[in-house]
């Protein structure tokens, strides 16, 4: 167990340079999903073309992706964590306006969505990391 804690202790919490790049852009996504979204009458147009869940399936695994990316230690955990979170604040800002209302399930949505895409990433990163110990031997 202390070897353990030494070696997280080395490990930087963010990934230097996908961090940079990703939490600018996840935070820059959000703030245009949140804006765009509460934009009256533009939420229910793209909500009838596309499909409400679809469009937070969507925007929530691009979310969960860019924030997995960004970290080292416990990437999967912090997307989540971070998806859900965002998630309740949009739905939140939702519950400000009158043309547009907070749904439990658009929260589920967006956990669900993170969810799979953080399963997805984390047994390609470990696929990927197998890989490399073999070819590397």
């Amino acid at each position: 167990m202390a070897e353990f804690e030494r070696d997280e202790g080395r490990i930087p919490f963010w990934r230097p340079g996908a961090a940079r790049i990703c939490l600018p852009v996840a935070g820059l996504f959000f703030l245009v999903l949140i804006t765009v979204g509460n934009l009256p009458g533009l939420a229910a147009e793209m909500s009838d073309a596309f499909g409400d869940k679809r469009l937070h399936l969507a925007a929530y695994s691009l979310l969960a992706g860019l924030v997995y990316a960004s970290v080292n230690r416990r990437p999967a955990l912090v997307a989540m964590l971070t998806v859900t979170i965002l998630g309740m604040v949009d739905e939140s800002i939702q519950s400000l306006f009158p043309y547009r209302e907070a749904e439990l399930l658009d929260l589920l949505a967006d956990i669900s969505a993170a969810g799979a895409t953080v399963i997805s990433l984390h047994i390609g990163t470990a696929a990927f990391g197998s890989f490399r110990a073999v070819t590397k031997s």
